[in-house]
């Protein structure tokens, strides 16, 4: 008779065998859920555009302050007059003791002011973000006591903003707007 059938393991060893010991089947492997995936690639997805937004800002960053290591130099260049010659000279006006009233601003270009003081409460307007890279006005409140609910605006380029300012809403925040103005 022939051999049809092929050879068969024999009956102690059910399974090929493995670095675990005789007998024993592999270990299953462990998947990760989708969820751990999706949170994993958009982490890495919002990382990417923060340091990214965060090179683009220090490369647009412009530094309008005047550095105390560098000298600002006025030259002025005229021809004497006659006139200013002959001119009698006027004598020291003496600087007044009081302190002149700040003037009145018309408009608030960007940053932090306290209503009542720095900024008049009332109804005022912006003609939306500045022009840029990054065109996004935002105008927030930070309230002084409880009852007062924060006040959030935002715009892009050419989207008016109009906001109402009370003495109860604290502090105004303005930032990457056109100068706010008094509505009239």
């Amino acid at each position: 008779m022939s051999n049809q059938y092929p050879p068969q393991q024999p009956y102690g060893q059910p399974h090929q065998t493995y670095p675990g010991g005789p007998g024993y089947p592999p270990p299953p492997k462990k998947k990760m859920s989708g969820g751990a995936i999706v949170a994993i690639v958009i982490g890495c997805v919002l990382g990417g555009l923060f340091l990214l937004l965060l090179i683009i800002g220090f490369a647009v960053s412009d530094d309008s302050s005047p550095s105390e290591d560098k000298a600002s130099v006025l030259e002025v260049t005229a021809s004497p007059s006659k006139s200013a010659a002959e001119a009698p000279a006027k004598p020291a006006e003496k600087a007044p003791e009081k302190e002149a009233e700040p003037k009145k601003t018309t408009e608030y270009p960007s940053g932090d002011y306290v209503v009542g003081e720095d900024i008049p409460a009332g109804t005022y307007t912006s003609a939306g973000a500045e022009k840029g890279i990054f065109e996004l006005c935002t105008i927030t409140t930070e309230p002084t006591g409880d009852t007062t609910m924060p006040k959030i605006k935002t715009s892009n380029a050419d989207e008016r903003i109009i906001i109402t300012l009370e003495k109860a809403d604290g502090v105004v925040s303005i930032s990457g707007c056109e100068p706010l103005k008094p509505r009239s």
